[in-house]
């Protein structure tokens, strides 16, 4: 389950001053803080105080200073990490079998590890316990559990008089994540709901999709580290090769980048556990993030890099009284200085032969928008743009007409006008490098 511990030996002074708390012969537990020991309780004895503030130097009862001597470990250690020895369960049939999710203690590798009981019994005189942290399930005989027990203000507690610590981001109810792992890795984010809060970072969780690359299972109990919120998502966006992504497949979001862009929104996606190639519908795709500090950090950076140069077709925005909310169609001319020279496809110059030509800045030019098809035609509420006065300009479907047409509704004039589906396009918005589908229903 975990490696057996071998600290190096750490020396006691010779004659320093008993702290105040532990005696020599006095048996205690020691209780690791260390990656991969955290929940073990190895029993030793006092020697006597070490030559640190608040330290003792203890004696294990099983581990040995290394795999060839017979001596038994000595080493110095801070207070923190002592306890005393816990009383003993009841005899064994006295107590019965530990509750379900109860905090128990398993002994493993000559240490007691914390853990979850199960309340699905094995064979008889057997316990099943669950160890969230590293997600194992294993059996034990019934008198190497016993009843889990904190050492607080100096008398023992159960975890059932406590209270779930009030860090606990996650309630019964929530709409989660939680990470696959392959050799301590995570390779895939399976959907789920958390069924139950468990002393004292655990959670039962219920997966909203009970299969998961192969595997059937429908509940888990996890460590809190295993879990993350559901990641935001933009209802639509435009991906570029080399985006690292998740895509949706066999019930979980598995990590991978995307190789290739096709038609219609279609990409081939490597998946970066098997390193396998498929080609995906964007609705089956969302780009990566991480939750990292109680925050989402987007980990791709792959940004298209806009290079306005003569020849691009762009849109064009202005901070004009009456044009604001349009985009405007043209071509980049050439760039002056800190500004670029458009020429608009529908604007006309003041003679009305000639197009308009005007220096814009780089802040109001933007790629032209994805043309996202649209096959069963616009619905209720969808937010579009809308060609008209030579521009676009958005709105939001306000009813659907027959012989394809629709009424849009202008929020900042509060008017509404009819428009043919060649007229419209789905609106998207240009965020940070990408293209971003805003969701339906605007509030009118």
């Amino acid at each position: 389950m975990r490696p057996p511990r071998t600290p190096g030996r750490r020396d006691a002074a010779s004659s320093p001053q008993t702290p105040k708390g532990f005696n020599p012969g006095d048996p205690v537990e020691v209780v690791p803080d260390e990656p991969g020991l955290r929940g073990a309780h190895f029993a030793a004895v006092v020697v006597g105080p070490s030559a640190k503030p608040r330290g003792y130097t203890v004696e294990y009862d099983s581990l040995l200073e290394s795999e060839d001597s017979d001596r038994r470990l000595r080493e110095a250690l801070p207070a923190r990490s002592l306890r005393p020895r816990p009383p003993p369960p009841p005899a064994s049939g006295s107590g019965g079998p530990p509750a379900e999710h109860a905090a128990v203690d398993a002994l493993i590798d000559d240490a007691w590890w914390l853990g979850v009981a199960l309340g699905r019994a094995g064979a008889p005189g057997k316990v099943r316990v669950c160890f969230p942290e590293t997600r194992e399930v294993m059996e034990f005989d019934a008198a190497d559990v016993r009843p889990h027990l904190e050492w607080v203000a100096g008398e023992w507690r159960s975890p059932d008089s406590m209270e779930i610590p009030k860090t606990m981001p996650y309630a019964k109810g929530m709409q989660i994540e939680v990470s696959k792992l392959e050799d301590n890795s995570v390779v895939a984010w399976s959907p789920a709901v958390v069924a139950k809060t468990i002393w004292k970072n655990n959670l039962l969780v219920d997966y909203t999709l009970s299969k998961c690359y192969g595997t059937a299972l429908s509940e888990e109990i996890v460590d809190m580290k295993h879990v993350r919120p559901c990641p935001p998502q933009p209802s639509e966006i435009s991906l570029c090769i080399n985006d690292e992504v998740e895509a949706f497949q066999g019930d979980c979001w598995w990590l991978g980048v995307i190789t290739n862009v096709h038609p219609e929104f279609k990409y081939t996606f490597k998946s970066a556990h098997l390193g396998t190639e498929v080609e995906v519908n964007q609705k089956s795709l969302r780009l990566r993030y991480d939750w990292v500090d109680d925050q989402w950090e987007q980990v791709s950076k792959n940004v298209a890099k806009l290079k306005f140069t003569q020849g691009v077709k762009v849109e064009v925005c202005s901070d004009d009284e009456g044009f604001r909310g349009a985009w405007f169609e043209a071509t980049i001319v050439k760039p002056v200085g800190s500004k670029f020279l458009v020429e608009y496809a529908t604007l006309k110059a003041d003679d009305e032969t000639k197009p308009l030509k005007e220096s814009v800045e780089a802040r109001h030019i933007r790629p032209c928008p994805p043309d996202i098809p649209v096959t069963d035609g616009f619905e209720l509420l969808d937010e579009v743009d809308a060609f008209c006065n030579d521009g676009w300009w958005v709105g939001v479907v306000s009813k659907v007409l027959g012989e394809n047409r629709c009424m849009v509704y202008f929020r900042p004039w509060k008017e509404e006008m009819e428009f043919e589906h060649a007229q419209l396009r789905l609106h998207c918005d240009w965020m940070g490098g990408r293209w971003m589908r805003a969701s339906p229903a605007l509030e009118m």
